[in-house]
């Protein structure tokens, strides 16, 4: 992107942190989404909200746009700052914010929303994750059939609330990236990840994760990731949307 488009305030809503035994290698969940994204906007400025430790934004309207990390939590627990966080992503249409969804906040912008999310019936997802791609958004610059994504997650998007569309899904995970309206995108996968990280976690996941699954989420390892592709398609819709709030 060019370095001359406006500074654009982003709020990096902090659901989890990585494990301490892989943080220094890997540094922790919101670096690695700021990371990507100031691979393809250096206009991007993060404020980071560590709402899975109760820090939480005052209001929707102090930053121009959200995304979120993943989470080993459940949208479906009934802890405090989850209930918050729910809250805090129902009211985002009305703002008119952009917001982006990964893994949790996927599942969380579902949930908010009216949707269904429960443990999913095939099990854990690792490794990397092949999407067909089924309708192509405006932000989707140079899109494919498919989409390749490293994933995580024990439950999935089980029911769209009305309103909500399915963007790419698989024979594993139908609901991989959903949107609703113009100003709010899900995706399942992690974008953000790193094949050494999604490695690692898979290692220290022996004996939680059956190990046929993970033996074969260590095969897809192999395969082509798209995760630069999708932060570019991550930072045009942000630029789209805060360009609507500014009446650009």
């Amino acid at each position: 992107m060019n370095v001359s488009l406006p500074r654009l305030q982003l709020g990096v809503l902090q659901c989890d942190e990585v494990r301490p035994e892989l943080r220094n290698r890997f540094g922790d969940y919101h670096q690695m989404v700021i990371s990507a994204l100031q691979r393809v906007d250096q206009e991007i400025e993060c404020t980071i909200f560590r709402v899975f430790k109760d820090e939480f934004p005052d209001s929707s309207h102090v930053c121009d746009a959200w995304i979120t990390t993943g989470s080993r939590s459940s949208v479906n627990d009934d802890t405090p700052w989850t209930r918050a966080l729910e809250e805090f992503v129902r009211q985002l249409p009305d703002a008119g914010r952009p917001f982006v969804g990964i893994c949790y906040g996927m599942q969380m912008m579902a949930k908010a929303l009216g949707g269904r999310v429960e443990s999913a019936a095939a099990g854990w997802g690792v490794g990397v994750d092949t999407s067909r791609i089924y309708v192509q958004e405006s932000w989707m610059t140079g899109a494919q059939e498919t989409v390749n994504l490293l994933v995580s997650h024990n439950d999935q998007v089980t029911g769209l609330s009305e309103g909500t569309r399915r963007i790419a899904g698989s024979d594993f995970c139908p609901n991989a990236i959903i949107g609703f309206g113009d100003a709010m995108i899900g995706l399942q996968g992690h974008p953000e990840f790193s094949p050494e990280y999604s490695r690692a976690l898979m290692e220290l996941r022996r004996g939680v994760i059956p190990e046929a699954r993970i033996e074969s989420g260590l095969q897809s390892l192999n395969k082509r990731i798209d995760g630069g592709q999708v932060f570019g398609w991550i930072g045009e819709f942000l630029r789209a949307g805060s360009d609507v709030i500014r009446g650009t």
